[in-house]
């Protein structure tokens, strides 16, 4: 599936594992400077008989990092593909909300690990599980079969906003989370708030991705737009 995050750009921080503890607050800084910048860093040393081991270094890192950092995940990509020789660990952005995330009105930014676990578990409830191929969000559920059943589609010029907020009234819990996909990143609201910007949701002026609401408790309806404005409200049983 076509995911748009940016890649994170790369940095390499060398240490000495004889040296690494007394060496750690130097170490801890250079990484925090730069992992708010949406970047992976990789700490590089060359291990020895003395010193810190290189597991004894993960995991005082991830500790001493914790909740910024994490330890690289595929869902990440990087600018610079291939880890570099030597990589005791490459660390990833974990609780931080880079400074490129677009802004909504009434839309709370979810980080991004979150996020990825939600798009994960919708989409194995609404197609079996996230496409493989090389498909855009909104293609794999307008032009997919869903495993439920369309509460209304069409285009968002023709379906007007009153027929669309009556649907979703029906079928939205007010007190329930909603997430918003931009194809980037996610961000999470209320199903009041989802209601509340109806015109927002049905017809985001100057929309350039594929936008896609959901339920993100039950993983029980769908809303899917394109940028010229079809979209499909899908229900999941």
């Amino acid at each position: 599936m076509i995911i748009n995050t940016p890649p994170l750009s790369t940095k390499t921080v060398n240490v000495v594992p004889p040296l690494f503890q007394a060496q750690l607050p130097d170490t801890l800084n250079q990484i925090r400077q730069v992992i708010p910048d949406w970047t992976a860093v990789h700490v590089v040393g060359q291990a020895g008989k003395r010193g810190s081991t290189p597991d004894e270094i993960r995991k005082e890192l991830l500790a001493q990092l914790k909740p910024l950092a994490t330890q690289y995940d595929p869902i990440y990509t990087l600018t610079t593909p291939g880890i570099p020789v030597n990589t005791i660990i490459t660390l990833v952005p974990d609780r931080v909300k880079p400074s490129m995330v677009s802004q909504y009105d009434a839309w709370k930014f979810v980080y991004y690990a979150d996020a990825r676990v939600l798009l994960e578990q919708f989409f194995d409830r609404a197609l079996g599980g996230i496409p493989q191929e090389n498909i855009g969000v909104t293609d794999a559920l307008i032009k997919g079969k869903i495993r439920g059943t369309v509460g209304l589609e069409g285009w968002t010029g023709s379906v007007g906003i009153p027929t669309f907020k009556r649907t979703m009234e029906a079928i939205v819990d007010p007190a329930g989370p909603v997430m918003f996909w931009d194809t980037s990143f996610g961000f999470e609201s209320t199903g009041a708030g989802f209601l509340k910007n109806a015109d927002f949701v049905l017809g985001l002026f100057g929309a350039r991705g594929d936008r896609l609401y959901f339920d993100a408790a039950e993983f029980s309806w769908f809303v899917a737009c394109y940028p010229g404005g079809q979209m499909r409200v899908g229900l999941l049983g």
